[in-house]
């Protein structure tokens, strides 16, 4: 048998190099197999939004993936050889406002060097074949030899072997519409943004142009919705659909051409014991909004301190439980809402007559230019409003308006302003400190407007209780309001100096109450008076008794 390892992860795409990754930085072993003898060298998915950006910025790779990466700014709607709307990405509440274009091809890259950097390196050309669950492990079959770990997790997408394995549904259908998708060099006969995505509607078909690539090429995507065009995946079929409404235009140098028809399922079970699925394997759905492989992030990035936190015996084994409760209702969402997108894309290429297609273009200029249109495609896309209110781990302890005090009727209305359980927190920066970007819990204590030896003597007493009950998996900083740091407060207590007061707006913090965020960013608890038994009793909940 080859040796043991904490969590065996079962496919080396986005999905599986996340969770990886943050296995290792939770402090867990792992091992990442993937049937592939060598990576895939097509493009692939090729946009990441900012809350993955974000994510990747906890795991120190932002600036990296930023670097090489095409910024883009918006998008443009045409037809009849005119643009008919404009819709603005800028304006997301995001240290990365904006849609990023990379290749999978050198996301895989960066996170596999990354892994690498963790002690971890993929094995490839092992294929999972069978697998066997018990009370507190599971023996996999591999063609390498069996591997023994504590967990097993399948990130092996569409066609995953853990989901069959396990016999988990996995329900919905292929859509109608075929597309056909290549990554080239176009000389464009007429100028378009190369920040911004071109949407041309045409007879039946919409051709799309992405310009996402710093090599200079542009994804080109031609959406067959009438059924009737047969597109073949080949350059012919774009020079005909440049040809058409880019008179004059040339496509050149594929670098990779495909074609597929879309499908929306969803996975009726991420879990079984100790056997989970995350990514494609949990679900799929039409590429409308280029969501699917930060979906599939974000799956990795929830469930990995979780598993770490409780392979590690830090946490109850029932928070595990958390991780399809707040994740299923989120591809759910994801497939409702692509699947809306792709209905309208049907409807907007439909329209044959002239009159109904000038109608049709007078809307979308119209909506496009009401000022709640852009910001709500721009959070839509951006994952930001991605929250789990009903999750079983995340709760708040806040007085009614009428019992308010001491905080008072002000006060209790700002921080009901502020971002609730399970939503995320907004990640920021004070004295050079990204206290959210700490791997563990971290408790913010906000003193709150008023400054009194009580108030301090009170966060301080917090700081030790959480210290004394989860130990060095939690993390506290008070965040006090001003220009330096309160004399009453302990020297050994971090203290985060929001001088501007900006942090203490976003999180309505008027006066003093306390935040719980998770290493993943979300809030998992609040209060409104900082109370240190309510906070604690939640805490127990979460951690097991430090010994």
């Amino acid at each position: 048998m080859l040796g043991p390892t904490d969590v065996l992860v079962v496919g080396a795409g986005p999905t599986g190099l996340t969770l990886a990754c943050e296995l290792a930085r939770h402090g867990v072993t792992c091992r990442l197999i993937d049937q592939l003898a060598e990576p895939v060298t097509y493009s692939k998915a090729a946009v990441v939004h900012a809350r993955t950006m974000e994510v990747f910025d906890a795991m120190g790779l932002a600036t990296t993936i930023a670097a090489r990466s095409r910024t883009i700014h918006g998008m443009n709607l045409y037809a009849g050889g005119k643009r008919v709307a404009h819709v603005d990405y800028a304006g997301a509440d995001s240290p990365f406002p904006f849609i990023y274009g990379i290749s999978q091809r050198e996301t895989e890259a960066l996170l596999t060097a990354h892994l690498a950097a963790l002690g971890v390196t993929i094995e490839r050309g092992v294929t999972l074949t069978g697998f066997e669950q018990r009370a507190d492990r599971v023996i996999a079959q591999t063609t390498a030899g069996p591997v023994e770990a504590r967990w097993l997790v399948g990130c092996d997408g569409a066609h995953s072997k853990v989901r069959a394995l396990l016999d988990i549904p996995f329900d919905g259908a292929p859509y109608e519409e075929k597309i056909v998708q290549a990554d080239v060099r176009l000389a464009l006969a007429q100028p378009l943004h190369d920040d911004e995505i071109a949407m041309v509607f045409g007879d039946g078909e919409a051709l799309g142009l992405f310009p996402l690539f710093d090599d200079g090429r542009y994804r080109v995507i031609l959406f067959d919705i009438s059924g009737t065009h047969d597109h073949v995946a080949e350059l012919p079929t774009f020079q005909r659909a440049l040809d058409t409404y880019l008179p004059g235009s040339r496509a050149s140098d594929p670098a990779w051409i495909t074609g597929f028809r879309i499908h929306h399922r969803h996975a009726a079970r991420y879990r079984d014991r100790r056997v989970f699925i995350a990514g494609d394997a949990t679900h799929i759905h039409s590429p409308a909004g280029g969501q699917g492989m930060n979906t599939g992030i974000q799956d990795a990035f929830n469930l990995a301190w979780k598993l770490a936190l409780v392979q590690r015996g830090v946490a109850r084994a029932g928070i595990l439980d958390s991780y399809e409760a707040e994740r299923s209702p989120v591809a759910a969402a994801l497939l409702a809402g692509t699947d809306r997108t792709t209905r309208a894309l049907e409807a907007a290429v439909s329209f044959r007559h002239p009159v109904t297609r000038a109608v049709r273009d007078r809307v979308l200029g119209l909506a496009a230019r009401l000022p709640f249109v852009p910001a709500r495609a721009a959070r839509a896309l951006s994952m930001l409003d991605v929250s789990y209110p009903a999750s079983p781990i995340v709760a708040q302890d806040r007085g009614s308006p009428g019992n308010a005090e001491p905080a008072g009727i002000r006060d209790w209305a700002a921080f009901g302003d502020g971002p609730a359980p399970g939503e995320r927190a907004y990640p920021f920066t004070l004295d050079g400190v990204s206290p959210l970007h700490d791997r563990r819990h971290v408790a913010l204590l906000f003193d709150g407007a008023a400054a009194t030896d009580a108030g301090y003597a009170n966060l301080a007493g917090i700081a030790a209780a959480l210290a004394a009950s989860a130990g060095a998996d939690l993390a506290a900083h008070v965040v006090v309001p001003r220009d330096a740091r309160p004399a009453g407060l302990p020297a050994a207590l971090s203290v985060l100096i929001d001088s501007d007061g900006d942090v203490h707006r976003r999180f309505g913090a008027r006066s003093e109450c306390v935040y719980l965020i998770r290493p993943d960013g979300y809030v998992a608890y609040r209060c409104q008076p900082a109370d240190r038994d309510k906070l604690l009793a939640y805490v127990d909940k979460i951690f097991t008794p430090q010994q």
